[in-house]
């Protein structure tokens, strides 16, 4: 398992002054350090999550945001019950998000399992831009309730502004 920080100190919880350093220049957040801890501790129970790398984790509210590699993200999508751990583990909402992924990637990962029909940039007569995404009706009901939690990670981790429909697709 690869994390932002020494693997011994994921294990013992305790940051060594190399990633201490890292932490108080900035390098660092908080939340790396917490998500690598949490994360060693599944990897201690879990063959699966000890092959992940983890590439850096955020915190919006109470939701972690993981950034993992593509074929980690494959993994946890075909095992539900590893999410339910991860969320057991974090205590909250964990979202999981490719760590080198495009905007649109980005995007498809956070409204995982809804299907992304488009995602179009919009440049704002201000000069600012929006990213519109239309989403396929069909998890709506699923969905309604993240839209604007979605929202919120967009613009923290990425900055991006969002503006979501829905379209029936038949």
């Amino acid at each position: 398992m690869k994390t932002p920080i020494c693997t011994f100190d994921a294990k013992a919880a305790i940051l060594c002054t190399k990633c201490e350093t890292k932490l108080r220049l900035g390098h660092l957040t908080h939340a790396d350090v917490d998500g690598a801890i949490k994360i060693s501790r599944l990897a201690e129970r879990n063959e699966d999550v000890n092959r992940f790398t983890m590439i850096r984790a955020s915190k919006v509210d109470d939701d972690f945001i993981l950034s993992l590699r593509g074929s980690d993200i494959s993994v946890l999508r075909t095992n539900s019950s590893l999410i339910k751990k991860f969320e057991d583990e974090f205590q909250n909402k964990v979202w999981f998000v490719e760590g080198e992924a495009t905007d649109r990637r980005f995007i498809e990962n956070l409204f995982f399992p809804a299907k992304v029909l488009t995602v179009n940039l919009i440049w704002l007569p201000d000069g600012s831009k929006s990213t519109k995404v239309i989403i396929s009706t069909r998890n709506k009901p699923q969905l309604q309730l993240n839209v604007e939690k979605i929202k919120k990670i967009a613009k923290e981790i990425r900055n991006i502004e969002l503006l979501v429909e829905f379209e029936h697709q038949k």
